[in-house]
């Protein structure tokens, strides 16, 4: 029979970790759908790129993305900082975006900024002009220059690899 003490320091294990947890999952959601228009609308206010993360509920590498990149704090801190960001669900037809003078379901916008697959990471400009996209799973210390790169500008006056090598210098 387990003592009063085991028990308790069950109970307080499983509180800790449900803690963890729910604050992971917190995390995850800091990114709420939307449609282009108000991202952009927000982002031009702001006067910040756009950072979309585009996704499929099935993708294992889309919530990979979720829990070691997006979830880690320093990402979120630089996120909050430098982007205006969402998520875009590519496998429904639901949502309507303007886009490129048309009107698209969030799977036509997935398609037309060129997420063949998922996860799709795709930089714009405030204004909703397409500035570059990164297909696949990206690590974290790779998706921060990357954040970095798009964030302060640079990717305006110099490749990413000059920047890659000024930042490690």
């Amino acid at each position: 029979m387990p003592s009063f003490r085991s028990v308790r320091r069950f109970l307080l294990l499983a509180a800790l970790v449900f803690a963890i947890g729910a604050g992971r999952a917190h995390a995850q959601m800091e990114m709420p759908p939307r449609s282009l228009g108000e991202v952009i609308e927000q982002a031009e206010a702001e006067g910040t790129p756009i950072l979309l993360d585009i996704y499929a509920p099935w993708c294992p590498y889309c919530q990979k993305m979720r829990e070691t990149v997006y979830a880690d704090s320093t990402v979120r801190a630089t996120l909050n900082r430098q982007f205006t960001y969402a998520r875009l669900n590519r496998d429904t037809t639901a949502g309507v975006h303007q886009f490129d003078g048309r009107t698209l379901s969030s799977k036509q916008l997935g398609l037309a900024l060129g997420a063949r697959g998922v996860p799709t990471t795709v930089f714009l400009k405030a204004d909703g002009t397409p500035i570059a996209k990164q297909p696949g799973f990206i690590k974290r210390d790779l998706f921060l220059e990357l954040i970095r790169y798009v964030g302060s500008g640079a990717y305006e006056e110099q490749s990413f690899e000059a920047f890659r090598g000024q930042a490690s210098e």
